[in-house]
């Protein structure tokens, strides 16, 4: 039986790599839905989309990927689709990459396995981190959402993505309820997705060469305030998975931190966004 799938594809301020993104996926799928998160720039990108057949345009407000991923879902699925492939504008994907992806979700169905979604195997050629294999199929730990295809029972199951965190965590937040729910997200062997990684840069320290992702100090407490809701949230129902998240982060943290020349204003960022996230706060960064 061939399945139905639409890709959702996210875009705030894009470049010229949204255009292309559409041209790769178009020919893999039921149909394409762009949500523009209240872009201000890039807007004659955006544009050239409109008049695309089999595309669905969406303009909102800017209110972060969440409620656009949330938008462009809710569209999908009132289609009648079998499953949503989610994207940034970032990324890129080869002419197999749904084939193979239907192909590692039927396949996990087929070993009894209750499938929550299957991301990519490699981003920009690194390998996803995995758990443990379940059935001969590795589990993946906290992929990021763009190259994931998501049954739509999953989301009928577990709801959307949590439009309170606005951005950053959005993904983790949405793996941690599926696995809660008892639904496993899965690598899909041979799903090899480009994806912008971020400002990578580095310095040498004592003969070393240390790499980190610089960030915006908005981006570093949005970081910083939901990766600790994620802990207030989920440490009971999945202490080893935060644990291990935890762990992952703070490495990040420390090298931004000491390496990076604004590293003073992300510390102040980073300290507020821990504080807020003890207090339970979402939603928007507060103005300072």
């Amino acid at each position: 039986m061939k399945l139905r799938v639409v890709a959702v594809v996210t875009a705030h301020d894009p470049d010229e790599r949204l255009g292309t993104l559409v041209d790769q996926v178009e020919p893999q799928v039921a149909g394409v839905v762009v949500v523009d998160d209240g872009s201000t720039s890039g807007l004659d990108v955006v544009d050239a989309l409109a008049d695309r057949p089999g595309l669905r345009l969406i303009r909102q407000p800017n209110a972060g990927v969440a409620a656009a991923l949330n938008a462009g879902v809710s569209a999908a699925l009132t289609d009648g689709v079998d499953a949503v492939l989610t994207l940034d504008q970032d990324s890129g994907l080869p002419a197999t990459y749904v084939t193979r992806a239907v192909q590692a979700w039927q396949d996990a169905v087929s070993r009894r396995i209750s499938v929550a979604f299957v991301c990519a195997e490699t981003y920009s050629g690194r390998r996803a981190p995995t758990r443990r294999t379940k059935n001969g199929v590795f589990r993946a730990f906290d992929p990021m959402q763009s190259g994931s295809l998501v049954p739509a029972a999953t989301y009928r199951q577990v709801g959307c993505y949590d439009e309170s965190l606005v951005i950053d965590a959005v993904d983790s937040d949405f793996t941690v309820r599926c696995l809660d729910a008892g639904l496993e997200p899965l690598i899909a062997p041979g799903c090899h997705l480009e994806h912008g990684m971020g400002e990578h840069t580095g310095r040498r320290v004592l003969g070393r060469d240390l790499a980190y992702n610089h960030h915006s100090p908005d981006r570093v407490y949005y970081m910083a305030r939901n990766g600790t809701l994620l802990t207030r949230r989920h440490a009971r129902s999945q202490p080893g998975w935060v644990l291990r998240r935890l762990t992952e982060e703070a490495k990040a943290h420390t090298l931004r931190l000491a390496l990076d020349p604004e590293r003073t204003r992300l510390a102040r960022a980073a300290l507020a966004g821990v504080r807020d996230g003890l207090r339970g706060r979402t939603g928007p960064r507060p103005l300072p």
